[in-house]
């Protein structure tokens, strides 16, 4: 009898535990190690992931193009240096353009953006605000079907977006016609307009 009741313990221990241990598993709590991610490459990782599995074929983006170009003028006219348009309509439905371009201090990565979204307000009407700040090394405008990218070199290198959207199917977009070549200023400041670079190595 001792054996028989001693027998159906075990039994109904092992039935308990074999119920209860998958649901614990379920909602215990995830242990965080203080390792946080970069917000920037979750967004990456992000847009990267919705891409499609077959190149489309290209739909009338005119208006996105032309919008494009406005934030390429913009940029330009505030001295910002290797301006590119990349079109990623045909491989995801996040964007239909992406415009990357870098800016060699904080004072210069404000005024592009300022630049931007003032010429983009007045001739199209649309206002956005900048993600992210010059601090960061990287802001990001969203105008839905434009995608801005005002980042520092060393971001710029490092993430490289533009290297990553071509592996996925984007393709170039010829700008040279909007670009003015940047003129060589002798004054006091080695930089545009008087802004020195700041001695920090993030925006080297």
């Amino acid at each position: 009898m001792k054996i028989f009741v001693t027998l159906s313990l075990l039994i109904t221990t092992s039935l308990v535990e074999a119920w209860v241990n998958p649901v614990l598993k379920e909602h215990r709590p995830t242990l965080s190690l203080g390792v946080k991610k970069n917000p920037y490459q979750e967004q990456i990782d992000f847009m990267l992931e919705n891409t499609l599995d077959d190149v489309i074929d290209e739909p009338d983006l005119t208006e996105d193009l032309t919008l494009a170009k406005i934030i390429v003028k913009a940029a330009d006219d505030r001295k910002a240096e290797d301006i590119v348009c990349v079109q990623v309509a045909q491989v995801t439905t996040m964007t239909c353009f992406l415009v990357i371009l870098s800016g060699n201090s904080r004072p210069q990565n404000q005024a592009i953006a300022a630049s931007i979204m003032e010429d983009v307000e007045e001739q199209v009407g649309i206002k956005r605000n900048p993600e992210g700040t010059a601090d960061s090394g990287w802001m990001i405008l969203d105008y839905g079907s434009v995608m801005v990218h005002i980042m520092t070199p060393r971001s710029r290198s490092y993430y490289d977006i533009e290297g990553q959207w071509r592996e996925k199917g984007g393709t170039g977009v010829d700008v040279k016609d909007i670009l003015v070549p940047n003129k060589v200023v002798q004054s006091s400041s080695d930089t545009m307009e008087g802004l020195t670079e700041e001695e920090d190595p993030f925006w080297s």
